[in-house]
């Protein structure tokens, strides 16, 4: 995955160049997005009969995409987005965790169909967590942790996306990550008779949400 991305990049910077030195018919342009998203995941725990449920984040999931249309059936986005995404689980019948982390992302998509009106986007994104949140409730007992860069998930969550988009700019998105998010063996639940390994924790979400054209970058 990570040589598709570099291959992306590269190819993105290519056309970046391109369109510096050469006039074109269809410009980049940038687009401003925003989404609600229902995450859910799918643990699995040494020892643990753990169940999942799904967990409804309205924000802040906001991006700022720059967008280029090779002709009126294709194109192609990057850019950058923040995302608030995580899972909940419950450890057993007392225990339930609910782990969250504030990524920053850099989409890499191509459109088909309508430029100017409905089409389907389908790509990866490279996320990176930055801000990790736990809320563990004991018997309904809250504790809560809140730590920059933790050593709890992967920082690197790289995933696959496929989206639909109308012509007034609302879409409807799928995205599923390709690594887990959890570490294996730094999930601190000190609880007794309670030893929290999550052995398999992979992740993926249902959004619906908003994008806009704000700006053309290149006459």
């Amino acid at each position: 995955m990570k040589k598709l991305a570099l291959v992306c990049l590269l190819f993105l910077a290519g056309n970046l160049a391109f369109a510096q030195t050469a006039p074109s018919a269809n410009p980049w342009y940038l687009v401003s997005a925003s989404e609600t998203i229902l995450s859910w995941g799918n643990v699995e725990a040494t020892g643990l009969e753990t169940k999942n449920i799904a967990r409804f984040t309205p924000f802040i999931n906001i991006g700022l995409h720059l967008h280029r249309d090779f002709n009126e059936k294709t194109g192609f986005y990057t850019g950058i987005a923040s995302r608030n995404v995580g899972i909940i689980t419950d450890l057993n019948d007392s225990i339930r965790m609910k782990q969250r982390v504030y990524t920053v992302g850099i989409p890499v998509a191509f459109k088909f169909g309508d430029m100017k009106g409905n089409l389907l986007a389908a790509g990866i994104d490279n996320e990176f967590a930055l801000n990790y949140k736990q809320k563990k409730y004991v018997n309904d007992e809250k504790s809560k942790t809140n730590v920059w860069f933790s050593n709890r998930t992967n920082i690197y969550l790289p995933s696959v996306f496929a989206e639909l988009k109308s012509k007034k700019g609302n879409y409807i998105r799928f995205k599923y990550y390709l690594t887990d998010f959890l570490k294996e063996n730094n999930q601190a639940v000190n609880e007794p008779g309670v030893s929290y390994v999550p052995t398999q924790s992979t992740m993926m979400y249902v959004s619906v949400g908003y994008m806009i054209k704000t700006r053309e970058l290149v006459k």
